[in-house]
């Protein structure tokens, strides 16, 4: 036994990155609500997105943010991917005994872990976007929201929101003495409600951006 793989067996090590691996997730669950309750800003019009969009370059809090996000989500997918079944037979055999022993976590934790590669996809799409695209405007969110609405955003909320209610599922159910039905409440209720909030704002700047171009 090498000393690399000592090293990876050692259970304080494991403790860690445990550790490492809820709290990156639960920052990443923090940091996408605060997004999207920024974002709904829109929903009281465009000026008040602007003004939002215009105090948080002003101080370097939306640069800043951008950097932290792309450190938090390296991180994450470092310490959560290496329970990622990396080879072809690792993953049939992962699916046999999914579909065996037909166990509602276990079909959670793939749909999460298949959802963790979706939101790295989008979210490095997304990143690129506004990154090159500053300032943060009303009027620019709505018109990419017409131009790749379908394509990258309302798939981009959904993914992302199963993702975060899934992973704080499991932190409850891990990390907390609440049991699992108290859980999957709290998962349902809350990805429920951020996928109405969701869908709402890309709605509204769905609505925005047509009144633009037209």
């Amino acid at each position: 036994m090498t000393d690399q793989w000592k090293l990876v067996q050692n259970p304080r090590v494991m403790a860690r990155v445990e550790l490492a691996e809820m709290i990156s997730g639960l920052l990443l669950v923090l940091f996408m609500w605060m997004h999207m309750l920024m974002l709904a800003t829109i929903l009281f019009g465009e000026r008040t997105m602007d003004g939002l969009g215009a105090w948080l370059e002003k101080y370097y809090f939306a640069q800043l943010g951008a950097v932290g996000i792309v450190f938090l989500l390296l991180i994450h997918f470092v310490v959560a991917g290496r329970k990622l079944p990396a080879r072809v037979r690792e993953q049939q055999m992962f699916w046999r005994l999914a579909t065996k022993l037909r166990h509602g976590d276990t079909w959670l934790w793939l749909v999460q872990a298949v959802s963790g590669l979706l939101v790295l996809f989008f979210a490095a799409i997304h990143l690129w976007i506004i990154l090159t695209t500053f300032p943060i405007e009303a009027v620019k969110s709505s018109l990419r929201v017409v131009h790749y609405f379908v394509f990258i955003y309302a798939p981009m909320v959904l993914v992302v929101e199963l993702h975060v209610g899934i992973g704080l599922y499991r932190i409850i159910v891990k990390w907390t003495s609440l049991n699992r039905k108290v859980g999957a409440l709290l998962k349902w209720g809350m990805t429920a409600g951020f996928l109405f909030i969701g869908y709402w704002v890309l709605w509204t700047f769905w609505k925005y951006g047509v009144s633009q171009l037209g």
